[in-house]
């Protein structure tokens, strides 16, 4: 399977449930809303100090189309960096799946995904 590295360092932000996407979010991964608040992941640079966030997230991008049938994407990438104690953040789209690691676990989840036999792509 071939990873794409995103090469933007991502903030997970945290606003309360009714708030309208801020204009500072313009180049946003995902919104996603619950009863109880917004969560934005963007482009940490964009993100104003006063917000809630966890930042200095880098991502990777399951390449290519992804069928709604297919089985264990994310279980598999996760095993693999759960085997090597690297937590994630995990974001389906229509289209893929992505996840979010800290950046300070980057080259440690680069190595343990390429030793498992996974493709990475920059």
């Amino acid at each position: 399977m071939k990873l794409q590295f995103l090469e933007t360092t991502y903030s997970v932000c945290q606003l309360a449930a009714h708030t309208s996407v801020p204009d500072w979010a313009s180049s946003y991964m995902a919104v996603i809303r619950t009863d109880d608040e917004l969560t934005i992941i963007t482009a940490t640079d964009a993100v104003p100090e006063t917000v809630k966030a966890e930042h200095n997230f880098a991502c990777f991008r399951v390449t290519g189309k992804l069928e709604f049938d297919v089985i264990g994407v994310i279980a598999a990438i996760s095993r693999v960096l759960a085997e090597s104690e690297i937590p994630i953040l995990s974001v389906s789209t229509y289209n893929t799946d992505y996840f979010l690691i800290a950046n300070d676990n980057l080259d440690s989840a680069r190595l343990s995904l390429s030793q498992a036999g996974f493709e990475i792509l920059n």
